[in-house]
């Protein structure tokens, strides 16, 4: 029996392959804001991460999306997020 095709992703903090839905999708706006897009649309330049706190240090250091991940508003709602979805 043939199983469907499992979209894998690249975290950009931690450089892991892993499947897609597995991971959070960041999109850039054309403001240059970034923003958590919850549909995973396919029109804009997405950049996936892992759930954790970690990933989210380590692509904010080596992210092209630095200068973005930097904005304190983001970070905020960013790691209330993770306390959200994190796994109990």
């Amino acid at each position: 029996m043939r199983r469907g095709h499992l979209p894998i992703r690249t975290c950009i903090g931690c450089l892991q392959k892993k499947r897609k839905d597995e991971l959070i999708r960041l999109e850039m706006t054309p403001e240059g804001n970034v923003i958590i897009n919850e549909k995973r649309g396919k029109s804009k330049r997405g950049y996936y991460l892992c759930p954790t706190l970690n990933c989210f240090t380590m692509a904010k250091k080596r992210s092209k999306l630095a200068q973005s991940l930097r904005g304190e508003e983001f970070s905020l709602s960013f790691k209330e997020r993770l306390s959200q979805e994190a796994p109990r």
